[in-house]
């Protein structure tokens, strides 16, 4: 189960940071504002935050199983129409939404599957384990789209080939993952409470702190590296591809440790430091110090510390209102991925009023500066 979830990820990310690299490049052929080429990966990020809600609930009632293979299809078909089609900035924005569209449903449907089937005990480990598919896929995404633009001097090539494995991943959840369904209907005074918790907002507005720091980098970091620091289109990628590679290691040690220890403790570490290291790279201009830079926040980034923050909901679900876990976690999802709507229009936009991605950085390093604190007052929960 592990395995496949872990590849869904994969598939998934590589389908959304393929993009990314190409960004300059569709601005300059299509003529757009940098504010227009950032749209594009928030058009994908509205329809997939309003998924994730509908896709728990629905989940929770059907089966999360079936809700998963039905959304591969879209997302495959998303980026299918990306790599045939998207010519226009109006196909672009359209097709990027569908495969949102598809995308959407995974987070719930993943986790929500998950955090029913292993221990309390082995929540954030296995939630890391199956982060590194995430961070593979981001890897892939970011280091491939670059190349396969300069080999067939086509952007929406990368798109046509990564349409391939998102729509295999269909037999491989069909195969591989169990049908976890309950037999219980929460009535919506119990979706209303779930909602209204204040312990799961606080994990939430941390979670976003951190994750919108990250789509910063992810969406403009290449731009940043190509425009502001010499580098090539294939070398910003494969530099910003560094996050991925040291965000392995880093999140497997980290949810070991907050499944052994205390999340809050790790949590309240980590931040901190992630804040630190995004403003030092609007600092460093050398290429060595951009290389310890980015594989520093690879460290600490959110790919990294999100299996202890998605466990600390697991946690606090579990505690206080069980039976709603795909809810729970589409809620959660659909709260904290909005900063991937957020982050590349505001970023896109200071760039466009400073001719500099600078002010972007150091706006994400204060956000996350200010998830530490809340970090700080959310109480922990843990059944053994």
């Amino acid at each position: 189960m592990l395995i496949a979830l872990m590849l869904g990820w994969l598939v998934l990310y590589a389908d959304r940071t393929c993009l990314y690299p190409l960004l300059a490049v569709i601005a300059n052929d299509l003529s757009l504002t940098s504010t227009q080429a950032g749209s594009l990966t928030s058009a994908y990020f509205i329809t997939y935050v309003s998924m994730q809600i509908p896709a728990g609930v629905i989940g929770d009632r059907i089966g999360l199983k079936k809700v998963m293979m039905t959304m591969f299809f879209f997302a495959g078909l998303g980026m299918l129409g990306l790599g045939l089609l998207g010519n226009t900035y109006f196909l672009l924005l359209s097709f990027s939404a569908l495969s949102g569209i598809g995308a959407g449903a995974y987070y719930p449907t993943c986790f929500g599957t998950l955090f029913q089937v292993v221990s309390p005990h082995k929540r954030a480990i296995s939630s890391a384990i199956i982060s590194i598919g995430m961070a593979g896929g981001m890897f892939v995404g970011m280091t491939m789209s670059g190349p396969v633009y300069e080999h067939l001097g086509n952007f929406r090539a990368p798109f046509l080939i990564l349409s391939i494995p998102t729509f295999a991943m269909i037999a491989g959840v069909k195969m591989l993952v169990p049908d976890v369904q309950k037999n219980t209907s929460p009535s919506l005074n119990d979706y209303v409470q779930l909602f209204r918790d204040k312990d799961i907002w606080k994990v939430i507005f941390s979670s976003f702190a951190s994750i919108y720091g990250f789509w910063v980098a992810m969406t403009w970091g290449p731009t940043f590296l190509q425009v502001e620091r010499g580098l090539s289109l294939s070398q910003a990628g494969l530099f910003t591809g560094l996050v991925a590679i040291t965000s392995i290691p880093a999140g497997l040690f980290l949810g070991r440790l907050s499944d052994r220890t205390n999340r809050k403790v790790v949590s309240a570490v980590i931040y901190p430091l992630s804040a630190l290291v995004i403003f030092g790279l609007t600092r460093v201009t050398t290429f060595h110090g951009i290389i310890i830079c980015l594989m520093l926040y690879g460290m600490m980034s959110n790919s990294a510390i999100i299996p202890v923050m998605a466990s600390w909901l697991g946690d606090i679900v579990s505690a206080k209102h069980p039976g709603k876990m795909g809810a729970a976690t589409g809620f959660y999802n659909c709260i904290i991925m909005s900063s991937a709507i957020i982050a590349p229009l505001v970023s896109g936009f200071l760039r466009d009023i400073t001719n500099s991605l600078v002010p972007a950085f150091i706006a994400a390093s204060c956000i996350i500066f200010a998830g530490t604190f809340v970090i700080i007052v959310t109480p922990t929960f843990r059944q053994r």
